[in-house]
C-alpha cells in the first residue's frame, strides 16, 4: 500500500443524478485527484464508495468498516442550488487512519457531513494541516431524504489556531464574509473563494484579492476542492501563501473547462 504524503480524511459521496443514476463525488474525490495529478502520493480515508473510472491505482484508499458513502442530490432552481440528503454515513476517527499514514506531510480534513471531529486537528502535530469546512456547516433532520440547511460553524479558537489553511467558498458561508473574517482572527491563512470573481486570501487577518484565471466554464463542480488541494500542495512547496493561491486559482480554472474531474490538469500541463 502506498504511504501517502497527502492524506485526505472525509467521505467520498454518491451523487444522485436526474436520470436516477449515480456519480461519484465529494471533496475528498476532487482533492485527491488534484493532489495526485500535481505529483503527490495520496491516501484517502472514507466510507465505502465507488471509485471513478479515471481513478489512479496510485491513490490509496482506506475504507472505514461498516460505512457506505452518503448519497446527495443536487436540484438547481431559480433561487439557487437545493441539496437533498438521501443517505448518511457515520463519523470518522483516528482509528480509521492506517498508522503508517499518520506521518503524512500534508493532512486535509475534508468533511462532507461533519464526519471529521474537531479533535483530529491535534492528531497530526507535524503536518501542514488544511481544512475545507463546508461539511461542518450542514444540518438536516430525520427522516431521510431531507433538505440540507445551513448552520454556522463556530469552533473554539484553539481549533482554528492549529489549522494552517482554511478554505471555503462564499456560498458555504451564505455570502456572509464576516464569518470568514471571524475565522481569520485565529487561523493564520483563510481562503474565501468566489468562483469567477476570484478569491480573498486572509493572511494573519489581512485580506488580499486573488484574481481568477480566464476560463471557459463548462462544469464548476468541485472547483473549490481543486483550489484547496492545489493551494496546500503549492504552500508546502513554496511556503508563500500568495503564490500558492495564484497557482491554485489557475488549477481551479483549468478544472472547470471540462465535465467532471477529468479536466483537472496534471503537473506537466500546468508547467507548460
Amino acid at each position: 500500500m502506498t504511504i501517502p504524503d497527502y492524506l485526505l480524511i472525509g467521505h467520498m459521496t454518491r451523487d444522485l443524478l436526474p436520470d436516477g443514476s449515480y456519480a461519484p463525488g465529494g471533496t475528498a474525490l476532487y482533492a485527491a485527484l488534484t493532489a495526485h495529478r500535481l505529483g503527490r502520493r495520496v491516501g484517502v480515508v472514507s466510507a465505502h464508495a465507488a471509485i471513478p473510472f479515471d481513478w489512479s491505482t496510485d491513490i490509496a484508499v482506506a475504507f472505514a468498516p461498516g460505512m457506505d458513502a452518503p448519497i446527495f442530490e443536487n436540484r438547481y432552481t431559480p433561487q439557487g442550488r437545493v441539496q437533498i440528503l438521501h443517505a448518511n454515513s457515520g463519523g470518522l476517527t483516528l482509528d480509521d487512519v492506517p498508522p503508517a499514514w499518520r506521518a503524512a506531510r500534508i493532512v486535509h480534513l475534508a468533511p462532507i457531513l461533519a464526519e471529521t471531529p474537531e479533535y483530529l486537528v491535534d492528531a497530526f502535530p507535524d503536518a501542514l494541516l488544511g481544512m475545507t469546512p463546508q461539511g461542518m456547516m450542514r444540518a438536516w433532520h430525520a427522516p431521510l431524504p431531507a433538505q440540507i440547511a445551513y448552520r454556522p460553524w463556530n469552533p473554539p479558537p484553539h481549533v482554528l489556531e492549529r489549522i494552517d489553511a482554511l478554505v471555503m467558498s462564499i456560498e458555504d458561508v451564505r455570502f456572509d464574509e464576516e464569518q470568514a473574517r471571524t475565522y481569520a482572527r485565529h487561523c493564520s491563512l483563510v481562503a474565501l473563494t468566489r468562483g469567477a470573481a476570484g478569491a480573498t486570501l486572509f493572511i494573519k487577518g489581512r485580506p488580499s484579492h486573488i484574481d481568477a484565471c480566464p476560463a471557459i466554464e463548462r462544469d464548476p463542480t468541485g472547483a473549490g476542492d481543486v483550489f484547496a488541494a492545489a493551494l496546500l500542495v503549492r504552500l508546502d512547496e513554496t511556503g508563500d501563501p500568495l503564490e500558492a493561491a495564484h497557482f491554485a486559482a489557475c488549477i481551479a480554472a483549468r478544472s472547470v473547462e471540462g465535465i467532471g474531474p477529468g479536466a483537472i490538469p496534471y503537473r506537466a500541463d500546468v508547467e507548460r
